[in-house]
Order: C-alpha cells, then structure tokens, then sequence
C-alpha cells in the first residue's frame, strides 16, 4: 500500500504558472523521449524541480553526473512546449530532455580555493573541473550588488554567479573611489590591486541571464 501511495505521488502532475507537466513524460509526437524538470538554486545546487524541501539533503551530489549535466545546458529552444518561458534551459541527455529554471543564473561558482585561485562550480570538484579566478574579470551588478564572473563561450550563459559567501569574502577587498562619485573601480588580492575595467559584453551577459531581482 505504502509504494502504490509513493508512485502516485511521484507521478503526480506539478502546476507551474500556466504550465503542468509529469516528471518522464513524453512528448505528444515523441513516445521515445522522455522530459525532466530541475531547479538549480543560488547556492548552485540542483534539484528535481518539484522537491518539496530543497536543502542540502535533497539535492543532486554526484559530481560526474553534475559534470556531465552542466556542461549540456543550453537555450530552450523547444518552442512548441509549454515550458520554453518558464524553463529557460535545457541539458540533453540522449533521449532526456532536462527542462531547467533557476534563482539567478545556472551557474553558479561555489567555492574559491585561495591557495592557487581556482573557482568550484555548481559543486563539481575542482579535480574534475574548475575555473582560474582573474580578480579583475569581476562584474557587480549595481542594482543587486550580486558579484558575476565570466565563462569561457562553451558555457551558454557566458557568465556564472558567484555564490553569496564567496562574494562576501570578495567584498571585503574592493575598492571604492571616494573622490568622485563613491563607484567601485578596484580590487586589492593578495596585496595586488587589479583595476576593474567596464566590460560591455559581460554586462549585457548578466542584465540578459539574470533572474534575480530584489
């Protein structure tokens, strides 16, 4: 009785916005292919979409398939379903369609050893994949005060979020020029002071990604 109540709630229709979908469903026209839901936090964690309590516990942890997921995501560009709106990325996997919303951005840098400045994302550690961190390469978004950082173009996005305790450590270094108008212009790491040049391209990135609003 117990694992006939489990399946059908497993099975049970999700409503998101105007949209409803099943966890494996297929597609009217594709009985091979099957559509998967996720939601990736601004902690950088990933979750199937309708987990009720997304924690630590309930999110995905394996880093080659966190690996092997991340680096598929793309545009959803499946226009003709209902979730090209609401699930703005996908990451395919041979027959899955892995529809993706999120808190911010899909990626998101999530722990910064200082030791040879290199950047964990989305929880993959970094003997599998990691990024060189380039103080001056950061972006703060004026509005939010979020910190971003830029991807290399095989990354969909172009650029990923740096996690909120990351950033606070980060914070702590920048310099601000009091002279003029109070404008963020530089960053002192590891007793250097790298000057942070405006970067159109990454802006547009960010202000074109980012979901986060306050």
């Amino acid at each position: 009785m117990l694992l006939t109540v489990l399946r059908l709630l497993n099975k049970s229709k999700v409503f998101i916005r105007h949209s409803s979908y099943i966890q494996g469903q297929a597609p009217p026209d594709r009985s091979d292919i099957r559509e998967y839901f996720y939601y990736i936090d601004s902690f950088g964690q990933l979750f199937l979409d309708d987990t009720r309590f997304k924690n630590f516990t309930s999110c995905y942890k394996d880093p080659k398939f966190l690996h092997f997921f991340f680096t598929r995501v793309q545009a959803n560009t499946y226009n003709d379903r209902p979730y090209s709106s609401t699930f703005p990325y996908v990451s395919l996997c041979g027959r899955e369609r892995n529809f993706i919303r999120c808190a911010d951005v899909p990626f998101v840098l999530t722990r910064l050893l200082d030791d040879n400045d290199l950047f964990e994302c989305c929880h993959i550690p970094s003997t599998i994949f990691s990024i060189q961190f380039q103080p001056e390469k950061l972006y703060v978004k004026p509005d939010t005060g979020r910190i971003y950082y830029p991807l290399s173009e095989k990354f969909h996005t172009g650029i990923a979020l740096i996690k909120d305790a990351i950033a606070e450590q980060l914070s702590s270094h920048l310099i601000y020029d009091d002279k003029i108008d109070g404008s963020l212009n530089s960053i002192k790491w590891k007793g250097k002071i790298y000057e942070l040049k405006k970067d159109n391209q990454i802006e547009k990135l960010v202000y074109e990604h980012s979901k986060f609003e306050i």
